[in-house]
């Protein structure tokens, strides 16, 4: 599938100025319309590590929105001079219901692009953005870091392969990029004690994508008791050169509404190339 319409967040953070750039860049080449949208709180409820204590808050709720206002009018002028199609919100309301609303907004598209939580500002609930979009808009979310390489037609895309439906439906979502890339390269972890069942997957999954047309690679990694994957899958990642990771995002417990499973969670903080997921 192409893009049609993007939804990006932007702030005032430097990382944000990534997001623009490639958030633009890849409405031009897929000719889609793009939603920037900044945050104005009108109340900051305690959020992920973040410091909300302070006696005046007025003041911080200002300097907030005038940040919101003013990352809007960087990504206008950016997107002004390419000639996309595109559209500026300044969203209203708490802390705590915007990424709710962000994500009901993201609906509405095909794809959100947003950044690493780490780089962006704690007072905004970075983490509870990503995680809402993730899990509650039904769309792909692309996580840009801070200092990406030009990722719009990435030429050597990793896909990490367990068998499962989120990764499943992050390949199907990805397909734009896939078909467009020069290499793509389906790692999957090697289980020696469930080694068939393994092959019959990373086999059926490689004559799918191979039906829509996109070349696949399949590598795979040898899994002992205890590694960290993520770290492994970025270190894989780094090997092959690749310009993305596509992958599915999962939750690691229920027993709370949002907790980020281990692997997920250091994808989203550690990735140094932009990562596609889905969920």
């Amino acid at each position: 599938m192409s893009f049609k319409d993007v939804i990006v967040y932007v702030d005032g953070t430097d990382a944000s100025k990534a997001r623009d750039r490639l958030a633009i860049g890849l409405a031009k080449a897929q000719g889609a319309h793009l939603v920037a949208v900044a945050f104005a709180p009108q109340a900051l409820m305690p959020l992920y590590g973040a410091d909300v204590a302070f006696a005046d808050m007025s003041g911080v709720l200002d300097g907030v929105k005038a940040q919101g206002e003013e990352a809007l009018a960087r990504f206008q002028a950016a997107a002004d001079e390419t000639g996309v199609s595109y559209e500026v919100r300044l969203m209203h309301g708490t802390s705590d219901e915007f990424p709710h609303d962000f994500a009901a907004a993201a609906r509405l598209t095909d794809l959100a692009i947003l950044g690493q939580p780490r780089d962006g500002d704690p007072l905004v609930g970075q983490y509870a953005l990503v995680e809402r979009c993730l899990f509650a808009s039904g769309r792909p979310v692309l996580i840009v870091p801070a200092d990406p390489d030009e990722t719009v037609s990435p030429e050597t895309v990793v896909v990490a392969w367990d068998g499962s439906a989120e990764a499943a439906r992050a390949f199907g979502d990805a397909l734009s990029f896939l078909k467009a890339a020069k290499r793509v390269v389906l790692l999957s972890g090697l289980d020696e004690d469930a080694r068939e069942d393994r092959d019959l997957a990373v086999e059926g999954m490689v004559a799918h994508l191979g039906r829509h047309g996109v070349n696949v690679e399949p590598v795979a990694v040898s899994m002992r008791e205890g590694a960290d994957v993520g770290r492994l899958l970025i270190s894989r990642a780094k090997d092959l050169n690749a310009d993305m990771i596509v992958m599915g995002a999962f939750h690691h417990s229920r027993w709370r509404e949002f907790i980020l499973g281990g692997v997920t969670l250091t994808m989203l903080e550690e990735a140094p190339i932009p990562l596609f997921m889905s969920h």
